[in-house]
This record gives C-alpha cells, structure tokens and sequence, in this order.
C-alpha cells in the first residue's frame, strides 16, 4: 500500500470517528484510531484548513493546556440526492451532518423513456444547481435512488418495471454531463446509507430495514457494510415467493411476496374478500386507495380488517424468513403512507414469532417509522456520497 493511499485511510478514520463521537478531543482520537499523535496532529490540521473539520470548544482539563473540540464543519461540503418517480424528480441538498438545507420537486416524463433518461436527469439537476445558495465546487456529489434493481458498482438501472428500464447506465453518463461523482442505487440502500450514518441503525451492527408501500423493498446492512451480493443485486425481499401458484407480479413470477403486501396486493387482499375479482396492477393503485381502506377498517368494516390482519400475517412469516436468514439485531419498518401500518402490528408481529428460529428472535428490536415521504428517500440517495466521503478507500463495497 502506498503512502498517498494510507494517508486517506487514516483521512477518512479520523472524519468518521470525528463525525461519530464529535465534540471528540485530539488525544481521544489517538485512543480510537490507534494513530500516533504527530499523525493525528497533522491531519486534523489539513482537516481544517480543508473547512471539512471545525475546532468548536475544549474539553475539561486535567492539568496543563486545554484540548480542543473537533467536529465535523456541516458547512464544509454539500452532497445532492435525488429520487427519481414516474413522472418527477424529489432532489436535496445535504451539508456534511445529513440535514436537508434546500429541496425541490420537478416534473419529469421517466416512465417508458429510457432513451431520453439520462438527458431529462441532468438537465433537471443543472436547473436545481443554478438555485442552490451554495458555490457548485462545494458540491461533492450526486446521489441518485430508484426502485427496482440496481448494480451500484456499475451504476445500471438492471429492471426497474415502475420506469420499465431495463439494463439503463447511469451512472457513468450522469458523471459526463454533470462533472461530479454520481452514485446510483436502489432507494432502499439510499435509505439504509441514511439510518446507518444518521438515522436508527447508528448504534447496529447489523439490522435490516424493510420498506412498505408502492412495492416492498429491503436493505441490508452486516457488520456496518450494505449487503448486495455477488452482482450487487441482492436482498430482494419483496420477490421472495410466498406462493408459487398465486397472483401475477409485476416482475412476470408468480406469488412473490410484494404483490401481497405492497400497496396493490392489499387492495388485491381487499377485493377478495369482497369476491371481487383481484387483478389490480401496481401502478393502478396510489395511497390515497389504500386510505379508504385504511378508514373503513378504522371505522370497524370487518372485511377491511380482515384485510390488513391477513396483510401482517403474510409480512410477519416474511420477516421470520429474513430474521431466520440474517439473523440481525434489529429490524426497521419504513411505514408506507397512509399511517396504515399500525393496522398490521399485531398480526405481523404474532405470525413473526410464530415461524422464528431457536433463539432468533432474542433481543430483536423492531422499529416503525410512520408515513414517510419522498424527501427521506432523496436524503437517502444524498447519503450514498456522503456514505463514500466518509469510508476508508480500504472499506468501500
């Protein structure tokens, strides 16, 4: 390994455990990273000379010159995400702490237009770069999150049918036009780079975050690394089958989990228990559909019940599938909108338990997070480069 190599190793060890453990001393830091003074003294200089790290205060004293504070300067750099939908664009500009400091929504016609994909990207992202309060060489980098599967490493829409993209680059043309470093990835490791740096997956090593509503999305992060697999396709939750010779999916398989729990497998649970016929496509139902549901069960409709009881029962063996599988610490339920979710706890958490491994299910903490809307998933996406900016070059996947 060369110099200029170690050197950024031991540049991004010391942002993380900056960012981590900030109002963090210099002499803390020698203990965490293991780094020898003279190392620590002379980076953190840089540091903050680069504006990247910012001497807030000093620490108490126990004799002789006071220490100073280090944290991360939130102003020191920006990062943009954005997350792509079938008619527009929700973009975000993040300092170095995740916080959101400018947003937008745009309209933009992706769905069924691939080939002019790319252009309608960039030229929208230029647009939302002319308004930032913010010079453009503070920009670090662009983060783009979409549905479907998604090769980070190469930066391919693989199948996305909520766009209908298939084998799509991003990445790399998104780089040409831009001038920046852009990072593409499904929406739901956008938002694991988020609740793993920022959010409820800080204090796991590893947890799992599912995702409700339009489809059914997962992410997992393993010893503090997303988990993708060997083609970078991995943890597909969502077209797991459930039943081999049940409903269509929009993927083309038969019985995968999401076309009973995502939004339109719901209504699908609903119409038939009402003996309507259940062929309701993804795209035909919105959460707005799901919400009437929601109240009739609210107001005590026993088939609307019945509907979201058999929804957690079919989420719940779901998750003893995946807890069985990965065995994590804890498991984070991104709620679809609606606030519909609280309607399947129980009966999810009950079938769950039922159809757990051994001791599985020991200490597993679960979290809901209720009515989400698509900024997080923009501030997820902003994280993939925030997520790059502060891991060793060593670490990267």
């Amino acid at each position: 390994m060369d110099r200029k190599m170690m050197r950024e190793i031991n540049q991004n060890t010391l942002l993380n455990l900056i960012r981590t453990h900030a109002p963090v001393a210099r002499t803390q830091l020698k203990k965490l990273s293991g780094l020898s003074m003279g190392t620590i003294v002379g980076i953190t200089t840089v540091l903050i000379e680069q504006q990247l790290v910012v001497e807030t205060g000093v620490a108490e004293s126990t004799g002789g010159r006071k220490a100073g504070l280090l944290e991360i300067h939130p102003e020191g750099g920006y990062v943009i995400g954005i997350d792509l939908w079938e008619n527009k664009i929700t973009a975000a500009l993040l300092n170095l702490h995740g916080n959101i400091i400018y947003k937008e929504i745009w309209s933009a016609p992706l769905r069924d237009n691939a080939s002019h994909a790319v252009e309608s990207i960039a030229s929208g992202v230029e647009a939302f770069i002319s308004h930032l309060p913010i010079p453009r060489e503070k920009i670090l980098g662009l983060g783009c999150g979409l549905s479907g599967s998604v090769n980070p490493h190469t930066g391919v829409s693989v199948d996305n049918w909520q766009l209908n993209w298939h084998n799509l680059e991003l990445s790399f043309p998104l780089m040409g036009s831009l001038n920046m470093p852009v990072f593409v990835d499904n929406e739901v490791n956008c938002f694991a780079s988020y609740e793993k740096l920022y959010g409820n997956g800080q204090k796991y090593h590893n947890f799992l975050l599912v995702s409700l509503g339009r489809g059914l999305g997962m992410a997992s992060v393993i010893r503090d690394e997303p988990f993708r697999g060997g083609q970078g396709l991995g943890a597909e939750f969502g077209h797991i089958p459930f039943d081999v010779n049940g409903r269509l999916c929009e993927c083309g398989n038969r019985g995968c989990f999401e076309a009973y729990i995502a939004d339109h497998g719901i209504y699908n649970t609903y119409l038939e228990l009402c003996n309507e016929p259940a062929s309701v496509k993804a795209g035909e139902v919105n959460a707005a559909t799901i919400h009437e549901v929601y109240e009739r069960a609210q107001s005590g409709d026993a088939r609307a019940c019945k509907t979201f009881e058999e929804t957690g029962v079919r989420l719940g063996i779901g998750l003893a599938v995946l807890v069985n599988l990965f065995n994590p610490e804890c498991i984070i339920i991104n709620g679809g909108e609606g606030h519909w979710v609280n309607l399947i706890q129980d009966s999810m958490k009950t079938a769950m338990q039922e159809h757990l491994f051994s001791q599985m299910g020991s200490n597993l903490e679960m979290i809901i997070e209720h009515n989400p809307t698509r900024l997080n998933w923009a501030r997820g996406a902003g994280c993939l480069v925030l997520r790059d900016f502060f891991s060793s070059p060593a670490q990267l996947s």
